[in-house]
């Protein structure tokens, strides 16, 4: 970072508590909702596995399917949101992928089913950007910390939700109304955003100022600086535990422990309530430690290797021969994920200028799409040639430490790169 502070925007827009705290709310929903939509197939995959006679491979195939036109909609989706302003950017997210998910509910096989969860990402692409870029928008800067770590828990609010609520409505209404059901929420949030945007018109002012030449960073740019690419690699070989618990969870739990769908959504959610504590928790850890002194550099890197060395227990949960042991360690998985989670969230910022952290973001997100879409790959590989989990549980449990390893080779100390 130059010495040189980055130009103040020219509008800050003043809420009063109780409209700031309806705003981070609706940003939260937002997120939530975002992942309870990309939940649902996987919630309901013994269902749709039996009712369409789907393999492992092919199972894969859906869910990569999404993975991989998210990985190429991402960085599209910050140039719209840019363009169209984030309150109709973020509108026209939503409003998309809730109807990519109630169509999903006319799906007839497999090709259908990932055309529908490719549109889906394409509208999903926008959310997480979405968000960020709208915290700094409309957000007091002395909040948006603290509203960035609110929405971010929204994914695993999401998840933990979604077992529960799809499985609960597909009770009643069958797999088909599943998808109808949770695609509408979406609809219900974009009416209550547009209401909160039209009794707040100063949001519009604010998302309006106009973004000066010296403060758009190109991508090419930040591409040519190794913290870059440590914020890459760290997602590239570590998200992709997240995701296997994600969207394989439920599928495991049928297949290996003989779970019915009521079993799913007892159980199913509990590592994503566990993800929700270490998502405050770790934070207010890192808070802690840098107040008694500690540096970024030593803070980051303290709660990375420790993240990378506790994490893997969950490896553990293939070999458990309880149920209640099978989700501890699954849970202790995610809990040490999600330490990394908010460490590597934070680097961007302590590398670079406040213009260019979202594009690192971006990058990073990339690396972890791309990671994710290879590793669903050789899951489904795998378990179609091994006919086990044992071996899914062991490579994914020790991606953390290579993550650890490449991140640690190219991140050098952490503190702002003093040429950009």
């Amino acid at each position: 970072m130059s010495s040189t502070p980055a130009a103040a925007p020219k509008f800050e827009p003043v809420f009063t508590r109780g409209a700031l705290f309806i705003l981070i709310a609706l940003l939260l929903g937002e997120t939530t909702v975002n992942f309870i939509d990309r939940q649902v197939v996987s919630v309901l995959a013994p269902v749709l596995r039996g009712e369409f006679h789907l393999s492992n491979g092919q199972y894969a195939a859906i869910v990569n399917a999404f993975m991989a036109t998210y990985a190429i909609a991402l960085p599209f989706a910050g140039w719209v949101l840019d363009r169209l302003g984030v309150g109709r950017g973020l509108t026209l997210s939503v409003s998309w992928w809730s109807a990519a998910g109630m169509l999903t509910s006319l799906v007839r096989g497999p090709l259908s089913l990932g055309m529908l969860r490719s549109l889906l990402a394409v509208g999903e692409a926008g959310a997480w950007p979405a968000f960020a870029k709208a915290t700094a928008t409309w957000v007091p800067a002395e909040a948006r910390t603290l509203a960035i770590g609110v929405c971010n828990s929204g994914s695993s609010l999401g998840a933990m939700i979604a077992p529960p609520l799809v499985v609960g409505v597909t009770a009643i209404a069958g797999w088909r109304g599943a998808f109808l059901a949770t695609g509408a929420i979406g609809f219900l949030w974009v009416l209550a955003f547009q209401l909160f945007r039209r009794s707040h018109p100063e949001m519009a002012i604010a998302e309006s100022a106009p973004v000066s030449a010296a403060d758009r960073v190109r991508w090419v740019e930040l591409l040519r600086y190794r913290q870059t690419w440590a914020v890459f690699f760290c997602r590239f070989f570590a998200d992709p535990l997240w995701f296997f618990y994600v969207f394989w969870i439920p599928e495991f739990l049928t297949r290996e422990r003989g779970l019915s769908m009521a079993g799913i959504a007892a159980v199913a959610w509990i590592p994503f309530l566990v993800a929700d504590v270490a998502n405050f928790t770790g934070g207010y850890l890192t808070l802690r430690l840098q107040r008694a002194g500690w540096s970024a550099n030593r803070t980051r890197k303290t709660l990375m290797v420790g993240a990378a060395l506790l994490s893997p227990l969950g490896i553990l949960a293939v070999f458990a021969h309880s149920l209640f042991w099978t989700i501890a360690m699954i849970s202790v998985a995610i809990f040490f994920w999600m330490f990394w989670s908010i460490t590597i969230h934070s680097l961007p910022g302590d590398y670079f200028p406040p213009r260019a952290v979202a594009s690192v973001y971006g990058i990073g997100g990339t690396g972890s799409t791309l990671g994710s879409v290879i590793s669903t790959w050789a899951v489904g590989r795998t378990l179609d040639v091994t006919h086990s989990y044992a071996p899914v549980f062991v490579g994914i449990g020790l991606l953390m430490p290579i993550a650890l390893l490449f991140g640690t080779a190219l991140m050098g100390r952490v503190e702002p790169v003093k040429d950009f």
